[in-house]
């Protein structure tokens, strides 16, 4: 019996430490929809039919961002999609208006 409470603090010291980690984690809205829209664009271009992890990984690297931040940012919102609706059309914006330049 006593091994099992030693597993159980264990995975709740574990949960604890990842739900800190994940709560402090400031979402990054401008770079998660850039990452986004390269990572379609990047499909759409794909004749190959390259692995989609590999293109994700291509766009997460010409943005400079890390995978766990995208991650972190399309959790945050998932739980907050007022957030989420807010940020996009801030994006959906700035995207038509840079396309009316060209």
């Amino acid at each position: 019996m006593p091994g099992y409470k030693i597993v159980l603090i264990t995975l709740l010291l574990l949960f604890s430490c990842s739900e800190k980690e994940n709560s402090t984690t400031t979402p990054d809205a401008e770079s998660f929809f850039k990452v986004y829209s390269t990572f379609l664009q990047l499909s759409r271009a794909d004749s190959i039919m390259t692995d989609k992890s590999v293109l994700m990984d291509s766009a997460l690297s010409l943005h400079g961002m890390e995978a766990a931040v995208f991650d972190s940012t399309l959790a945050y919102f998932e739980r907050h999609p007022d957030v989420f609706l807010e940020a996009f059309e801030k994006f959906d914006a700035a995207l038509r208006t840079d396309s009316t330049k060209n």
